[in-house]
């Protein structure tokens, strides 16, 4: 998902010169995203948020949702080529069935909370490699509604294929509550 890229640009163009406050805000940030849960590093400590049965269904929050949600892919209409990452993709605009998601994905598919509950269908689009492989995905879990007018679209970029990956999540020991990882202060800077 494009959330550094996003809070980055949002720092920059709001920033006082004399105000560096925000300035962490870009730093990278260590998370672990395993089947339902997600974990954050924060400072030295690890913390989960929507820790429930990992092999239960992703939420909205996790970015491999819009990946689950294109089970429910219908009524694909081409856009043409784009590039994506350096790799020539096609673009497809699609209208994604939720029920039909759900009941693809073995875990299931989970539906925005709130008012958008009862939402059965979402746009979406996404990029295809000549090898069929989604390069970048993006849906609109949430329509534009109340004050909030412009459309907040989830981005999802998908690129080193066959790469291994050595990822370990925590263990229930190394778990603080949010509340407990957030209340220890930052480590001071090295001199």
């Amino acid at each position: 998902m494009f959330t550094a890229g996003v809070a980055a640009a949002f720092i920059e163009q709001h920033q006082v010169a004399a105000d560096d406050d925000m300035a962490e805000l870009t730093e990278p940030q260590e998370m672990i995203y395993d089947g339902a849960n997600a974990y954050l590093r924060v400072a030295d400590t690890w913390t989960g948020f929507f820790l429930g049965d990992r092999a239960g269904p992703r939420t909205v929050n996790d970015p491999l949702w819009p990946l689950d949600a294109l089970f429910g892919a219908r009524d694909a209409v081409e856009v043409g080529p784009e590039v994506v990452r350096g790799v020539t993709a096609t673009r497809y605009r699609v209208r994604v069935d939720l029920a039909q998601a759900d009941a693809a994905v073995l875990a299931g598919v989970t539906v925005p909370a709130g008012p958008y509950r009862a939402l059965t269908q979402i746009p979406a689009e996404v990029w295809l490699d000549s090898a069929g492989r989604s390069r970048r995905i993006a849906v609109l879990p949430e329509p534009p509604s109340g004050d909030r007018q412009a459309p907040i679209w989830s981005v999802l970029e998908l690129w080193d294929f066959g790469v291994p990956a050595d990822i370990v999540p925590p263990g229930p020991d190394a778990i603080a509550a949010p509340r407990e990882a957030y209340r220890h202060p930052p480590p001071a800077p090295a001199p």
